[in-house]
């Protein structure tokens, strides 16, 4: 069995010991009212909404069969609710299907309870379809509640947050993982200073896998070679190639400017430029169009490299 699967079967128990994540359950499992969970990147935030579905449900096992909708849009259904994922890369980038898909699931009757239930993931997706999402929230809220997630809080817009009630959900400490490791995985945790505990169990699941791969490089730095490729000989034609790479990771700027804080750890006077060098081309980044990720990376990485 995997650790992932060890995990999803020991999900609630592991939430029922932590208090602040427990009362999460008592108080929202009978909520039928909108709910936006919001986290960093590293909490398994579909684990919490499959055991408040079981607690709202009253039961044991949680099944759902995937369908498309209009030919070309994957979702999950059951009896108690519809569940679409705004990130999966199969749906269209265009979301103005997301109306007409709502529209036509609330016009009929709902096979348990006294509204619909539909759970949609990542809505930070939503960007300029956020007004029309908007309007389903306030002219259906009699037939219609969601359960909704983001890990980009921020770019959600204030009407759209005045409709929900928002749960922020920490990432599990250290320590929490190590016990989680102990207690319920079975299994001993890849040593990794991170509070991403699907990064800390896919680390594991690799070392059990394939123990070769793990490397202090791979478990510490978001693109483990850039190590490697400081002790090159490289000129700006391998810097952009290499700011490339880094972009087709779908790595941030703060991802990469972690990664040299690790290298330059004990160089006070490179980490202060550094960290004023990211801080300065992500600003400019924010405000830019889409779609110019490389160029600033290969801005960012010449003015620390060159």
């Amino acid at each position: 069995m995997s650790l992932w699967i060890k995990l999803k079967n020991n999900f609630k128990n592991i939430i029922n010991e932590i208090p602040e994540f427990n009362i999460i359950f008592q108080k929202y499992a009978n909520y039928e009212y909108n709910l936006l969970l919001y986290s960093y990147i590293g909490y398994p935030i579909e684990l919490l909404i499959d055991e408040l579905i079981k607690i709202k449900f009253n039961i044991q096992n949680l099944n759902k069969k995937e369908l498309i909708w209009n030919k070309n849009v994957p979702y999950f259904e059951n009896q108690y609710f519809f569940e679409i994922d705004l990130n999966n890369p199969n749906i269209p980038n265009d979301y103005s299907f997301l109306t007409e898909m709502i529209l036509f699931i609330i016009k009929n009757k709902p096979v348990t309870g006294n509204k619909h239930l539909i759970i949609l993931k990542n809505i930070d997706k939503l960007d300029e379809y956020a007004f029309a999402f908007r309007i389903i929230l306030e002219k259906f809220y009699n037939n219609v509640y969601f359960i909704c997630t983001t890990h980009k809080i921020s770019k959600i817009e204030s009407p759209i947050k005045s409709r929900f009630s928002l749960i922020r959900l920490r990432l599990f400490t250290n320590e929490e993982i190590k016990l989680i490791f102990n207690k319920y995985l079975n299994s001993e945790q890849v040593i990794c200073n991170n509070r991403n505990i699907i990064f800390c169990i896919f680390l594991s699941q690799v070392k059990i896998n394939e123990p070769h791969l793990i490397t202090t490089e791979f478990c510490n730095f978001n693109y483990p070679l850039i190590q490697n490729f400081l002790e090159t000989k490289y000129d700006l034609y391998d810097i952009r190639q290499l700011s490339y790479k880094l972009s087709q990771y779908n790595l941030s700027i703060m991802d990469i400017t972690n990664d040299f804080i690790k290298i330059y750890k004990n160089n006070n006077m490179k980490l202060i430029e550094l960290i004023k060098i990211a801080a300065n081309v992500d600003y400019i980044l924010t405000i830019s169009n889409k779609g110019r990720e490389p160029i600033y990376i290969e801005n960012l990485l010449c003015q620390i490299l060159i």
